[in-house]
């Protein structure tokens, strides 16, 4: 018994007919190409719930039905809660206010980076509020200053720049503009100075940074100069 051949034409038939009706099946390049991208999330991640603001980098969060402090990865506010009461400020109480007012009772879910936990048990986070990360919030008002400790180090371009953009506009903590204020230091320095420091006059005024008082710039990270101030 002979067999069949199938007829070449009704094969070339069927498939044009199949270009026709779904051509994306035909040609893998215009299916990765033209079709509808699945959506990408910004942030994923489980919610939870902000039960109570520690201090400005700093909350406590119900964490899988158990409450867990969560310290903000890469800033640091200054002091309001330490028990040497003379180490507390009143930029660290404005900084706790403002993390209180933004986060308590709200959800909140939070992206890691290379450890989860520190020394103290604490988790270690990026934490968002409504898909926008709070750390740069308080970067970016003024709130706090850069604080990285590889190897959680995912963002830290971003949180200089965010500081550095803070520092010229005189923000939170940075607040004084050029020539005004009672202690002045460099952007890229590590001291500050009364006004008529030796030190301070070789700082060019385009690298000026200005504060109110010394626990501003205290807080700020900057040591009091060894020559015209005794170290606060």
């Amino acid at each position: 018994m002979r067999k069949r051949k199938t007829p070449y034409f009704a094969i070339l038939a069927l498939l044009v007919i199949a270009w026709l009706v779904a051509p994306d099946l035909l040609d893998p390049e215009r299916q990765t190409n033209d079709s509808p991208a699945a959506p990408v999330m910004a942030e994923q991640g489980t919610l939870f719930e902000v039960i109570r603001v520690v201090d400005g980098d700093t909350i406590v969060i119900d964490y899988h039905d158990s409450e867990e402090k969560v310290r903000l990865i890469g800033v640091d506010t200054p002091e309001s809660v330490h028990p040497d009461k003379a180490r507390n400020t009143e930029y660290g109480k404005l900084a706790s206010a403002f993390a209180k007012e933004k986060l308590e009772g709200q959800w909140v879910t939070l992206e890691f980076d290379a450890e989860e936990r520190d020394r103290y048990g604490r988790l270690l986070a990026y934490v968002y509020l409504d898909g926008v990360m709070f750390n740069k919030t308080l970067l970016s008002s003024g709130y706090a200053a850069v604080a990285t400790f590889p190897p959680n180090v995912k963002y830290v371009e971003d949180f200089v720049a965010l500081q550095q953009e803070a520092r010229e506009a005189n923000a939170g903590l940075w607040q004084g503009g050029a020539g005004e204020g009672a202690y002045v230091a460099s952007l890229t320095g590590s001291e500050f100075h009364v006004p008529d420091c030796p030190d301070a006059a070789k700082i060019n005024a385009d690298d000026q940074i200005w504060f109110i008082d010394a626990a501003a710039a205290t807080a700020a990270g900057y040591t009091a100069c060894s020559c015209c101030l005794e170290p606060q």
